[in-house]
């Protein structure tokens, strides 16, 4: 399953950049490779994946079994649930479970077809189902009447403004606040990946087609599996991550995406880019909102969180310097300092 779900990584990436990725020959991936393992790594050592919750199951509504930690008392004062975004787990949260642990109750769960979550129904692999298990994560893992805080990095992001569309009642009640980190509200699919207007015309055009066959297990999977790890790594940093990234990060990234199912990959990235509009984004408006965007984000670009904050006027646009898509494993502190200062207001106004 890793293998499949790398291959099909790499061949939305070589899609995606003109099929240079999957063109390039083996020294010079080789060179690029040691290049990044010849960055300087602030991270070099970290235990990325070692932070444990207490195992909590979670029966989703059509039947799926969701994987989710708690961390923290039934008696907190308020709860942090957090959504991680596409090819990830709640593992990516590594830094922020470790530096926000003591404010409340914090909740981490894998999407389903990431991590320890079953799958479901290939058909059902879309944003609004998205939305529905965060809604049974909130059910089955948060005491009833604890206000909530909620965090979404990229479709985990998504994840929370389908939610907040599906259940506006629960907004201003029960949910108190939300921190949406490098997101989109829609048009994904009009995204360049940094390249020249007219290639990416090209890749807007025939990218849900490719999806399509590689989703049909078509043998366009066999011209991009000789970049195998090494140069699933070079697309990871390439695309996911900033200038500044550390290997070590870049190398658990990739190892999250290489566990994730390879069906799952395909559908969930297929509804991201055909969906012109994820979400208006008017019931974030109830509540107390921190929208983080990242310099360097290729994948859901700074204008995208600026986009978002010009339709919830009320909240709160931080954009973390010299960071990528991943800002919370690369600036993790930047990130962690502006989440808590969430929580904390999200306190104030919970327990005034």
């Amino acid at each position: 399953m890793g293998r499949a779900a790398r291959t099909s990584r790499n061949i939305l990436a070589a899609t995606a950049l003109g099929a240079g990725a999957a063109g390039a020959g083996f020294a010079a991936q080789r060179r690029a490779v040691r290049r990044l393992q010849l960055r300087p790594d602030p991270f070099a050592g970290e235990p990325f994946g070692s932070l444990r919750g207490r195992p909590t199951p979670v029966r989703a509504q059509d039947g799926t079994r969701l994987y989710a930690e708690v961390d923290g008392d039934d008696d907190a004062k308020l709860a942090v649930v957090f959504s991680h975004g596409w090819t990830l787990t709640q593992d990516s949260w590594h830094f922020q479970r470790k530096a926000l642990r003591g404010l409340g109750r914090l909740v981490f769960w894998d999407q389903r077809g990431h991590g320890r979550s079953e799958g479901g129904a290939r058909d059902d692999y879309g944003l609004p189902r998205l939305a529905h298990d965060l809604h049974d994560v909130i059910e089955q893992t948060v005491p009833e009447g604890m206000p909530i805080v909620l965090v979404g990095h990229s479709m985990g992001g998504m994840t929370i403004m389908r939610f907040a569309d599906e259940y506006p009642e629960l907004f201003g009640d029960r949910v108190v606040a939300a921190g949406l980190v490098c997101t989109s509200s829609g048009e994904l699919g009009a995204v360049t990946l940094g390249m020249p207007a007219a290639i990416a015309r090209v890749t807007q055009r025939v990218l849900p087609r490719t999806l399509r066959a590689v989703g049909a297990g078509a043998p366009l999977i066999e011209k991009v599996r000789h970049l195998g790890r090494e140069g699933s790594m070079l697309v990871e940093d390439l695309i996911a991550f900033g200038p500044e990234a550390s290997p070590a990060a870049v190398a658990f990234a990739e190892q999250m995406m290489a566990d994730t199912r390879m069906d799952a990959l395909i559908d969930f990235f297929h509804s991201m880019i055909t969906h012109d509009v994820i979400s208006d984004c008017d019931i974030l408006g109830r509540v107390e909102t921190l929208i983080i965007g990242a310099e360097h984000d290729m994948l859901t670009p700074v204008g995208h969180s600026v986009k978002i904050a010009r339709c919830v006027p009320s909240a709160r646009l931080e954009v973390i310097a010299g960071a990528g898509h991943m800002a919370m494993m690369e600036k993790p502190g930047a990130v962690s300092d502006h989440l808590g200062d969430l929580v904390g207001r999200a306190l104030m106004t919970a327990n005034p």
